[in-house]
């Protein structure tokens, strides 16, 4: 397990091999799931980490123990250096692994640490553990339903529409739009001259406050193919950072 440094570098990030999108006003037919039980794993990871690949590999495989259950790559960005920056990074995720260190009252951040439901926190690579949680999580019931309405993509937009059910009022919703599968070839740092590969890639994040009825756009970037994205809506208590509910869209992998 690395243990990084909280050290702040500023770059411009170069994208790695990723699939041109052909369409700017793109309509299908959506899938759409609102679940009554659910799991979400947020993993916190590096390309500049060599811990963490394991970790990535593990992500995709407790996606399958249940259609409920949604994985999410956030790339923090404290590993980042003169010799590799992960260009899927953001000091947000590493904002966001802090708020999470305070709740679990850690006495630092570290990669690759997987968090479920905003409820447990471990190694990313302890596939155990995570098992073990995710199988009781998915044994509750959800608090909060997340009812996806129309949504779209046009350009380097994507337009949202929903609603919510149950115990919403004190609550948070997250919204991200993922990129399905990335793959990088990493050319320096600690996983120098290995190719990494990268399922549900967080590309934007927004945070804001959750109300019965919602409509609001979140932007995509525009080289995100039309079959490699999906958006996730999760809501989160304020008091204490537990996952209630959860949501997901994605337009007609066949378009």
């Amino acid at each position: 397990m690395k243990w990084g440094l909280i050290i702040i570098f500023s770059a411009v990030a170069i994208f790695g091999v990723l699939k041109k999108n052909s369409g700017d006003n793109h309509k299908s037919t959506p899938i759409k799931k609102s679940n009554t039980s659910f799991a979400v794993l947020e993993l916190f990871t590096s390309e500049g980490c060599s811990s963490c690949p394991p970790a990535d590999r593990l992500l995709p495989q407790l996606e399958d123990i249940g259609p409920n259950v949604i994985p999410l790559s956030f790339h923090v960005d404290y590993w980042n250096s003169n010799a590799w920056n992960d260009p899927f990074s953001h000091s947000e995720f590493s904002d966001r692994q802090k708020d999470y260190a305070k709740h679990f009252k850690l006495e630092s951040i570290y990669t690759p640490q997987l968090v479920i439901n905003g409820e447990y926190e471990m190694v990313g690579s302890d596939r155990s553990s995570a098992e073990n949680d995710i199988k009781k999580l998915l044994e509750e019931n959800a608090k909060v339903k997340i009812l996806p309405g129309d949504i779209k993509r046009d350009g380097d937009a994507v337009e949202v529409n929903c609603r919510m059910e149950g115990e919403w009022q004190k609550e948070d919703l997250l919204t991200a739009i993922v990129q399905k599968h990335a793959e990088m070839n990493v050319k320096g740092g600690e996983n120098e001259g290995a190719k990494l590969s990268h399922t549900n890639v967080v590309r934007t994040f927004t945070v804001q406050e959750a109300k019965e009825k919602m409509n609001f756009k979140i932007s995509i970037p525009h080289e995100i193919a039309n079959d490699n994205w999906q958006l996730v809506m999760y809501t989160r208590q304020k008091i204490d950072l537990k996952i209630t509910g959860m949501a997901t869209y994605q337009p007609n992998s066949g378009h």
